[in-house]
């Protein structure tokens, strides 16, 4: 499995993105970021985009990648999340109003995008050999992370989370954990903000991975607030814990 950091970082700045993963070149963790980094042969092999929860850093490119490909002709896009993340989603930005309702654009066989809702708990399987499964997160709105599954081993994406305990508790039955990816937004100072928001803090990061029984695998951090950036890697360089790697746009990780 090979995952390309698109964006992954906690707003957006002149040199930094929001989040966007790439998985083996095709399916997408959430949206914030796809378009600016790929050219347009890149853009038409995505095919699948997972959602973590509603929020417009995580969600925007959707609109510029369906800008992108709607002359495209079988180049359909679904967008998976749970049945409220996508209705929230179908509500306030893709509804004609703020975006074009993309999923009313017809192509050759189907519309540019459609939705599908997804259950908690379920394993989804993808062409591509992948399976994936949305588990509940401890966000301000609706939100889950997913739990990626590949012929050899499981990764674990939080999306956006404050201290939460139903998903380390589902990777806990897990056997094989390849990586964890792991939100860390604010420094260690900011502590009632980040409670506030929903995010983590080197800190409570901390806290989140002693909650998980297997140790042998690399963390990687994202949705750094870059303003924040210095402050939260020195907070983290702290922890001394050599699993841990803070992720920058456009590296590429093999799994």
């Amino acid at each position: 499995m090979r995952i390309e950091v698109l964006g992954c970082y906690g707003a957006e700045f002149l040199r930094f993105k929001s989040c966007g993963f790439l998985i083996d070149n095709s399916v997408m963790l959430d949206a914030g970021t796809i378009v600016s980094p790929l050219d347009l042969e890149a853009q038409r092999g995505i095919r699948e985009i997972f959602i973590t929860h509603s929020h417009l850093d995580h969600i925007k490119d959707i609109f510029f990648l369906a800008n992108n490909l709607f002359e495209e002709k079988g180049s359909g896009v679904k967008i998976y999340g749970t049945k409220e993340i996508l209705k929230g989603l179908k509500r306030h930005f893709i509804n004609g109003v703020i975006c074009p309702d993309f999923t009313s654009i017809p192509q050759k066989r189907s519309s540019v995008i459609s939705f599908k809702a997804i259950k908690e708990g379920e394993f989804y399987p993808l062409p591509q050999g992948l399976s994936l499964r949305a588990e509940n997160v401890n966000h301000n709105v609706e939100a889950v992370g997913y739990i990626i599954s590949c012929d050899h081993g499981y990764v674990v994406y939080t999306g956006d989370t404050g201290p939460t305990g139903h998903i380390w508790k589902v990777c806990n039955k897990l056997s094989n954990l390849l990586a964890v990816f792991i939100e860390c937004s604010f420094p260690n100072g900011l502590h009632e903000m980040a409670v506030l928001s929903g995010h983590l803090t080197p800190q409570t990061m901390a806290k989140e991975l002693d909650k998980l029984k297997e140790k042998d695998y690399p963390v990687f951090v994202f949705h750094m607030k870059p303003q924040y950036l210095k402050t939260i890697e020195e907070e983290i360089s702290a922890l001394n814990d050599d699993r841990i790697s803070i992720l920058a746009q456009g590296e590429e990780i093999d799994l």
